[in-house]
């Protein structure tokens, strides 16, 4: 998917994805997810994927105000963790 925000152009092929989150309906079905994302400017955006399960959560590329906030609740691999930690959006506690 490709976005223009703020005079910039996005492709979600080309950003680095650091976590996600799965969204469902109200009968559990997969809907999509949100995915954290950071491009080559070190601009983190927020990726709404859609699979069209649900009327009101559709496919869209935002900036994300506060990434350290909105990592909260999301999945990551231990590669993602790492980077993560190094960008300090997260610490590891235990």
């Amino acid at each position: 998917m490709k976005e223009t925000i703020d005079g910039k152009r996005y492709n979600t092929d080309n950003l680095e994805v650091l976590a996600s989150r799965d969204h469902r309906t109200s009968s559990n079905n997969y809907a999509g997810d949100t995915t954290l994302c950071r491009a080559s400017n070190g601009v983190y955006l927020l990726w709404d994927d859609s699979n069209g399960q649900d009327c009101y959560f559709g496919d869209s590329l935002t900036l994300c105000g506060n990434p350290k906030i909105a990592i909260d609740g999301m999945r990551m691999t231990s590669e993602q963790e790492k980077r993560c930690v190094e960008l300090g959006l997260i610490e590891i506690v235990g």
